[in-house]
C-alpha cells in the first residue's frame, strides 16, 4: 500500500498495518467448520492455523483440558498429600498477595474442604515481607506443627528456603508458573509447566491454573468429588485473567467455562463483591474481571493486608462478606488516589529530567512511592512512552522494584543479564519484580540501558495500529457480530477483532459527552445509515471538516437504548486519510512449485476433491477401471527404520512442528489433499524459520506441478514435503524423517508411507483415535443409509 498523508492528518499519527491474509488456509478452515472466511482469517491472525486447532479454540470445552498427571512431580505430590490426609498431618497453603495468588490459595483451601480437611494458610504482606517464600514464615510453620507446606504462585526461585525445609523435615510442594532458574529448589515436589523436563503440553498457565491442576488430580480420584473441581473454575477464571497470561489453549478453556460459573456464583464472597461493584446486573466478561473484580482483590495486597481478599473468598457468611467487600472497595479507591499521584509525579519528573526521559529503559526510584502500586504505574507509563519501565520504591538501604516491558524486549532476560547488580528477581517476559541495594540503582540503570541498546540498536519502534482485515461497511451485520462473539473471551494474545474500512462516506458528525470528548458519526451504508461512536476522539472534528470520506478502524457491536437494539460501530481510530505502512500487503502462503490459492467464491470440482480422502479416490478409480489394487504395495522392507510411537498426543500440529524443527529432511504423509496445504501453511506460519523450506504435493495437483515440487525437493530448495500416500508411493527413500500424520486407510497407504524413509531414519506415528472415527465417517458417507435403500427399492418395484 502507498503512504498517503495530507495537511489534515494529526501530528504523530500512527501507521496503520493490515495483517497479511492466508486465502487458502482461511478457505479450508471456513469450509470444514462452517464459518465465514473472515472469521477463519481472524483465527489465523491469532495463531490458529489448522482445522483441528480452530475447532478446539471455538469449542473450548472441558474435554480439552490436559491430564494433570502430565505435570512433572504432580503424581508424586498427590500421593504425599493423600498420605498427609491419612496420617492427619497439618497442612499449610502458602500463597501470594496478588489476585492470582489469592484465588489460587482459596481454590486449594476449598479443595481440601471438599476432601474433609482443614488447612492453615499464609500469605506474606507485600509491604513488610515482600514476595515469595520466607525463611521466618517456614520456621513459624514448623513450630506450629506443619508437616506439609504447599505453595501457590511462588517458590520456584526459593533455593535457600527449600533447602532449609528439607533439612528440618518440612515437606515442601511447590506449585508455580514463573520462569524456573537453572537450579530447581530441593523440594519434595516442584510442579511448574515451564520446567525444562516437564512434558505438559501447555506452558502458559497462571499460578491459579497450576493449582487447579492439582485440585483436578486430587478431586478426580474421589468417586464423590470427581466433578467438584469444576466448581472451582470461577476462582481459576478470575486469577487467570488478573495475571494477564495469554488467553490461549487451556487458559481460554478455564476462562470461558469459568465465566459461565460466575454468571450466578455460588461463592458467598463473590456474590458480595458483585453486589458492592454493581456487577450483578451486568453481562460478566473478561473485561469486567480485569477492570472491576481483579483490582479490588489486588487492592488488599497492594495496600497492606491480603487476608481481607482471601477471607472474602472463603467466608460463607453473607453479612461478613459484604463488610469485607466494602473494605476492598474503599482500599481500591485509596489505591487509585495514590496511583494517580505517583503517575503525575513521574510524568513531571520525566518532563524536567531529559536524560532519564531519553533512556532506552526508564529506571526511576523514590523513597516516597508506595510499593503496592508502582507496578500499575509502570504499566501506564509503558503505554504512554512505549518503553520498558522499572520503578523502585526505596525503604532504608533497599529498593523493591516492579518492571513492565514492551513486545520484543524480554524483561526477565534483561534482569538475568544484570543479575549481579540485584539482590534477587523473578517474573516473566513482560513483567517482573526485583530487589536491589539503593546504592547500586545508578549502576543498574546504566547496565540495563547498555543491554537495551545492544538489543534494539536505537530507539524503540512505535507500534503500528494493526487491523485484522479491511471490509466494507455493508458487511457489518448482526450475523457478523454474533460470529465475532465466538472469539470471546478477549484478553492477552487473544485481542478483540479490529476491522478497517477505507473511504467511508460521512453523512454528519458531532461532539458528544462531557467537554465534547467523544465523537459521533453517521455513515452511509447502502441505502441506509450506520451509526458510529468514537470515545475520546472528540478532537478529530477538525480533521473531518474538510472531507466527507474517512478511513476507520472499528469494532462492530450492538447498541441498546431505551429497550431498542441497533448496530453501532465503535471507532478506535480514524484517518482523513489514514497512513498505512509502505509496501504491498502480501498474502501468507506456503512455498510450492505450482502453488495455487483456493477460490473463495466458488469451489470447482478439482478443489472439492481435496476434501475427500485420496484412498477413496484410489478405490473408486479402481472400481471404475475394473482393477482391484488391494495389497499391490510390496510388504518387504529390506532396510532398518526406527519407529517412534507418538500416537494420541494432545496436540498433533505442535508435535509435528517439533519433529520438523529437528532440521532433518522430512516427509509428512496425510490422507487428505487439503491437509497437505493446511499443514504446509501451519509449519511456516508457526515458525518463520521454516518459510520457503516446506512444500506440499498431492494427487489432485496436475502432473506438471507435482514434478516441479519433486524437482525442488531433489535440488535441496525445500527440506520438508507434506504429501499423500499416492504421491509418497513414487518418492523413494529420500527422507531422514517420516511422519504418518493420519491413520492410514489400508495397508498399501501405510507401506507406501514407510518406504519414503531411508535406512536408519526415524518414522513417527502421530495418528490418534479421532483419526479412526474420521476414517469410519468418510467410509460411511460412501454407502447410502438403509432408509434410502428401502425407498429406492420401493420406488423401483413400482
Amino acid at each position: 500500500m502507498l503512504i498517503t498523508m495530507n495537511n489534515n492528518t494529526r501530528e504523530n499519527q500512527k501507521l496503520w498495518r493490515v495483517k497479511a491474509t492466508a486465502p487458502s488456509l482461511s478457505y479450508i478452515i471456513s469450509r470444514q467448520l462452517g464459518i465465514s472466511t473472515l472469521l477463519a482469517q481472524l483465527l489465523i491472525n491469532r495463531g490458529i492455523y489448522t482445522v483441528e486447532q480452530a475447532r478446539d479454540y471455538l469449542e473450548s470445552g472441558l474435554a480439552g483440558m490436559h491430564s494433570p498427571g502430565l505435570l512433572c512431580d504432580l503424581p508424586k505430590a498427590v500421593e504425599r498429600i493423600k498420605e498427609a490426609i491419612r496420617c492427619e498431618e497439618r497442612i499449610m497453603i502458602y500463597g501470594d498477595y496478588d489476585a492470582d495468588g489469592i484465588t489460587a490459595t482459596a481454590l486449594l483451601v476449598r479443595t481440601f474442604h471438599y476432601l474433609g480437611v482443614n488447612v492453615a494458610t499464609y500469605i506474606p504482606n507485600r509491604l513488610t515481607e515482600g514476595y515469595g517464600l520466607r525463611l521466618d514464615a517456614l520456621q513459624k510453620a514448623v513450630s506450629e506443627g506443619v508437616a506439609l507446606l504447599i505453595t501457590v504462585d511462588c517458590g520456584i526461585s526459593s533455593i535457600t528456603e527449600a533447602k532449609w525445609a528439607k533439612e528440618n523435615e518440612l515437606d515442601l510442594i511447590i506449585t508455580d508458573h514463573h520462569e524456573p532458574p537453572a537450579e530447581l529448589p530441593q523440594a519434595y515436589a516442584v510442579i511448574n509447566p515451564k520446567r525444562q523436563d516437564c512434558r505438559y503440553p501447555f506452558k502458559k498457565l497462571a499460578g491459579v491454573g497450576v493449582a487447579l491442576k492439582l485440585a483436578q488430580a486430587l478431586l478426580g480420584e474421589s468417586v464423590n468429588d470427581s466433578k467438584r473441581w469444576q466448581e472451582l473454575l470461577g476462582f481459576a477464571c478470575i486469577g487467570t485473567v488478573a495475571d494477564i497470561v495469554p488467553l490461549q489453549g487451556e487458559n481460554r478453556i478455564i476462562v470461558k467455562n469459568g465465566l459461565n460459573m460466575l454468571v450466578k456464583p455460588e461463592n458467598t464472597g463473590l456474590r458480595a463483591l458483585f453486589e458492592a461493584t454493581e456487577l450483578k446486573h451486568k453481562l460478566l466478561g473478561a473485561r469486567e474481571i480485569g477492570y472491576v473484580l481483579a483490582p479490588r482483590l489486588n487492592a488488599a495486597g497492594r495496600m497492606g493486608d491480603p487476608g481481607i481478599a482471601l477471607n472474602l473468598l472463603l467466608t460463607d457468611n453473607m453479612s461478613e462478606a459484604m463488610q469485607l467487600a466494602n473494605q476492598l472497595e474503599n482500599l481500591n479507591r485509596l489505591r487509585q488516589k495514590i496511583e494517580t499521584e505517583i503517575f503525575e509525579e513521574i510524568k513531571t519528573m520525566l518532563d524536567t529530567n531529559k536524560a532519564a526521559a531519553g533512556d532506552q529503559v526508564i529506571v526511576l526510584a523514590s523513597p516516597d512511592w508506595h510499593i503496592g502500586v508502582i507496578g500499575i504505574v509502570a504499566s501506564r507509563l509503558v503505554t504512554l512512552y512505549n518503553k520498558p519501565v522499572l520503578l523502585i520504591a526505596i525503604d532504608n538501604e533497599e529498593g523493591k522494584g516492579s518492571a513492565r516491558s514492551i513486545p520484543g524486549f524480554n524483561i526477565y532476560q534483561a534482569l538475568l543479564h544484570c543479575r549481579s547488580s540485584l539482590l534477587n528477581f523473578g517474573g516473566h517476559a513482560t513483567a517482573a519484580g526485583f530487589s536491589i541495594e539503593a546504592g547500586r540503582i545508578d549502576e543498574f540503570r546504566s547496565r540495563l540501558n547498555d543491554y537495551a541498546r545492544q538489543i534494539n540498536n536505537g530507539a524503540w519502534a512505535s507500534t503500528p495500529l494493526e487491523l485484522d482485515s479491511l471490509i466494507d461497511l455493508e458487511q457489518v451485520s448482526e450475523k457478523l457480530i454474533d460470529e465475532l462473539d465466538l472469539l470471546k473471551p478477549f484478553g492477552h494474545l487473544n485481542p478483540g477483532p479490529l476491522l478497517g474500512c477505507r473511504q467511508a462516506t460521512v453523512v454528519n458528525y458531532r461532539n458528544v459527552g462531557r467537554d465534547a470528548a467523544h465523537l459521533k458519526l453517521l455513515l452511509k451504508c447502502r441505502d441506509n445509515t450506520l451509526e458510529g461512536i468514537g470515545f475520546n476522539l472528540g478532537d478529530y472534528t477538525g480533521l473531518l471538516a474538510g472531507s466527507d470520506k474517512v478511513d476507520l478502524a472499528f469494532v462492530p457491536g450492538i447498541n441498546v437504548y431505551n429497550g431498542k437494539t441497533s448496530i453501532q460501530i465503535h471507532i478506535k481510530e480514524l484517518g482523513v486519510p489514514a497512513v498505512f505502512e509502505p509496501g504491498e500487503m502480501k498474502p501468507q502462503s506456503s512455498f510450492s512449485a505450482g502453488y495455487r490459492h483456493l477460490p473463495t467464491d466458488k469451489v470447482t470440482g478439482d478443489w472439492e476433491a481435496l476434501f475427500v480422502p485420496e484412498f477413496i479416490h484410489r478405490k473408486l478409480q479402481s472400481v471404475l477401471q475394473g482393477v482391484f489394487t488391494q495389497g499391490q504395495a510390496s510388504k518387504t522392507i529390506s532396510w532398518s527404520i526406527k519407529a517412534k510411537d507418538c500416537r494420541d498426543l494432545p496436540n498433533k500440529p505442535e508435535a509435528l512442528l517439533s519433529i520438523v524443527l529437528k532440521g532433518e529432511p522430512s516427509v509428512v504423509v496425510t490422507s487428505y489433499g487439503y491437509r497437505t496445504i493446511e499443514l504446509t501453511d501451519f509449519l511456516q506460519l508457526a515458525d518463520p524459520s521454516l518459510t520457503g523450506r516446506v512444500a506440499f504435493c498431492n494427487g489432485s495437483m496436475p502432473e506438471e506441478a507435482r514434478s516441479r515440487v519433486i524437482q525442488a525437493l531433489q535440488d535441496g530448495a525445500i527440506s520438508v514435503l507434506v504429501t499423500t500416500p499416492v504421491v509418497a508411493a513414487g518418492l523413494g527413500q529420500q527422507f531422514s524423517q517420516g511422519v504418518i500424520y493420519d491413520l492410514p486407510y489400508d495397508q498399501d497407504d501405510f507401506i507406501n508411507s514407510i518406504k519414503t524413509v531411508r535406512h536408519g531414519g526415524d518414522l513417527y506415528l502421530l495418528c490418534t483415535a479421532k483419526d479412526l472415527q474420521e476414517n469410519m465417517a468418510a467410509l460411511d458417507n460412501l454407502a447410502p443409509e438403509r432408509s434410502f435403500l428401502v425407498t429406492l427399492y420401493t420406488t423401483l418395484r413400482r
